[in-house]
């Protein structure tokens, strides 16, 4: 399930807090002439440009996320080989220092009018569980059998988080959590959209996996 309505806005009001409180901070030196030189005061308006910038960003994932909550995605549902999102997925930026293992064939596949969309939400959700634990070797591994399972996490992760979301220590993952801005609740919108399953090891919080629902191509 996505993050509901109070969850969405905790986090909404906690990630507004920090660049606001910024920018009120160093506008209040400036108006107190406390900045008494040209270079203190160039780095307190740079500051205050860059928190004004995530400001700005939150307001497109809000727009985002409403969208999608009002919405869903948009377009016809297409079959695409299990493949060829894997291989979607492999190429994105979030992923880039990831360690792949694993082999995706047959002809199954899955059912999306954006499947774009949806590997840029599971990448989104990845990186978020490697960042973690930032200094840990980074792993992923997929399989298809009856749908796709992608896990991401450390090596040592991975054997545990592969008996799946039923198992005694797999634990819900929270998409609310601060510090992400909007972007893991418009992750959490994506992927409950298509049916997938995420959950994460109670021993290894640097760790997720995905149940992705497959049908016959």
């Amino acid at each position: 399930m996505p993050p509901n309505l109070a969850q969405v806005l905790n986090t909404l009001a906690h990630e507004i807090r920090t660049p606001l409180s910024v920018s009120q901070g160093y506008l209040k030196l400036f108006l107190d002439g406390r900045l008494t030189n040209v270079e203190d005061t160039r780095r307190a308006m740079e500051q205050t440009r860059q928190a004004l910038g995530a400001l700005a960003t939150l307001c497109v994932d809000m727009g985002k996320v409403s969208a999608l909550a009002e919405h869903g995605a948009k377009g016809v549902p297409a079959h695409v080989p299990a493949a060829e999102f894997i291989a979607n997925l492999r190429s994105l930026d979030e992923l880039k220092d990831a360690a792949w293992e694993g082999d995706v064939a047959g002809r199954r596949a899955i059912q999306s009018a954006n499947y774009r969309e949806l590997a840029q939400a599971v990448a989104i959700a990845a990186k978020a569980a490697f960042d973690e634990d930032r200094n840990a070797p980074r792993t992923l591994r997929a399989a298809d059998g009856g749908d796709l399972i992608v896990l991401a996490g450390t090596p040592v992760a991975l054997p545990s988080l592969q008996a799946g979301p039923a198992a005694p220590n797999a634990r819900a993952v929270d998409f609310a959590k601060g510090g992400k801005g909007l972007t893991l609740i418009w992750a959490a919108f994506v992927l409950d959209r298509h049916g997938v399953q995420t959950w994460t090891d109670a021993q290894h919080r640097a760790s997720i996996g995905f149940r992705i629902p497959l049908v016959q191509a």
